[in-house]
């Protein structure tokens, strides 16, 4: 494979993902800025290191999604932020406790809804 057929590939995919979409205003807006909510409480009631940590990526979450109306980079922040939390969840969480049922289900909601949809063409 060279490298010009590599970059064709790329770009490729590139034009078939497109551009990722602004959140738009409206009842899914508010559903993630509410998924913020038992992350928080979380965080906020942690009684371990792994949990406290669980309410800055909340905070994060919160003030990316304003931003997120405006910004593209901010919507693919969100990912990020999301994806950060599942992984931190799955590693430093024991297993079926409670903190770790709140935040494997909510950032994997707040993953799902972060994720880009295509611009209809």
């Amino acid at each position: 494979m060279t490298t010009q057929s590599l970059r064709k590939s790329v770009l490729d995919i590139g034009q078939r993902i497109g551009r990722p979409i602004l959140v738009p205003p409206g009842a899914k807006f508010v559903l993630m800025a509410l998924c913020t909510l038992p992350v928080a409480v979380v965080g906020l009631s942690a009684s371990t290191t792994a949990e406290t940590l669980s309410g800055p990526l909340a905070a994060l979450w919160l003030g990316l999604l304003p931003v997120a109306l405006y910004r593209r980079w901010a919507t693919i922040a969100l990912l990020f932020v999301a994806a950060a939390l599942l992984f931190l969840t799955l590693l430093a969480l024991p297993f079926n406790s409670t903190a770790f049922i709140i935040d494997f289900w909510t950032s994997t909601l707040m993953l799902v809804l972060a994720l880009p949809r295509r611009q209809p063409t």
